[in-house]
């Protein structure tokens, strides 16, 4: 049987080695102290992300104080916020910060569910088409 924090850093794993697969580099903090992540591109920071795993469940609950934590330090780092989050057998889902007031919510915590959420290999590949064309009209220019 896996121990919850064990199945924790399994999984931050998991969502650093997709990160990864797009050419990212990514440290992994090590410390159950906010960001869990931070992911770089080119030597610049890009990324910092947290990280939520259950197989037991079907929803999350993700505290509002992680979220606003996690708003300050990606405004300070000039870094995008993303909250990755999986449930047993499912892809890595992944919400920014910009779009998590879109989950239900309770007072204190936001309701993360497996339904209507786009998944983290998505956003990387749309990431990479967007840097991409960017370099390219750098370079007509």
């Amino acid at each position: 049987m896996t121990l919850p924090k064990t199945r924790g850093v399994q999984f931050e794993y998991r969502v650093a080695y997709q990160f990864e697969d797009f050419e990212y580099d990514w440290d992994r903090s090590g410390s159950s102290l906010g960001t869990d992540l931070k992911i770089l591109k080119d030597g610049k920071l890009k990324y910092l992300v947290n990280c939520k795993k259950t197989s037991k469940s079907d929803v999350i609950y993700l505290k509002k104080s992680e979220v606003k934590r996690l708003k300050k330090k990606s405004k300070e780092r000039n870094a995008q916020g993303l909250i990755c989050f999986g449930f047993h057998r499912t892809p890595i889902f992944v919400r920014t910060l910009e779009d998590i007031n879109e989950v239900e919510q309770t007072e204190k915590s936001y309701k993360l569910k497996e339904e209507n959420n786009q998944s983290l290999k998505n956003l990387l590949h749309e990431a990479t088409k967007c840097e991409s064309s960017t370099k390219t009209s750098k370079n007509k220019k």
